[in-house]
């Protein structure tokens, strides 16, 4: 079963680690890759790591996919973009901690809930309804005319 948010599209399709640099103004440097021959690759296989993960969260929470037809497409490409943009500031922020490093194994364990925690709040308005929930879209039908019992 692919579990791809985008319908026909891998996220790092849609959203890629040059996106978020972009958004972001990171380069390779300001990670200080250790052991690495490229690190310029390294950075562009970490950020496609962390979007296919945020990617993941927003297709549990939306429990469909999301095809290019859809008018709220543009939005959930944001919300992926930011999301993950929030995840290199975080990064970016532990850089400084004496307890935390930026090298291979910091990078691995970095918690991403922090970054992640507006997911929900976010996405309520592309969420549709679910037989075990009672949040999200629900079509109601509705008559202004009076019921005549025939």
């Amino acid at each position: 079963m692919n579990m791809s948010l985008f319908e026909g599209k891998e996220p790092t399709e849609v959203v890629t680690a040059d996106d978020i640099k972009e958004l972001t103004g990171i380069k390779a440097a300001d990670f200080q890759f250790v052991d690495v021959d490229d690190p310029d690759k390294a950075l562009d296989e970490l950020l496609e790591k962390w979007i296919n993960r945020v990617a993941s969260h927003i297709f549990v929470r939306l429990d469909r996919k999301i095809s290019e037809d859809d008018g709220e497409y543009l939005a959930i490409q944001d919300v992926l973009i930011r999301s993950v943009a929030n995840i290199v500031s975080i990064a970016q922020q532990q850089r400084t901690s004496p307890v935390i490093q930026i090298d291979n194994f910091a990078i691995n364990i970095l918690n991403t809930s922090e970054a992640l925690k507006h997911l929900d709040n976010e996405l309520k308005p592309f969420l549709r309804y679910r037989k075990s929930s009672k949040s999200g879209w629900v079509s109601v039908f509705s008559s202004l005319e009076e019921y005549e019992d025939e």
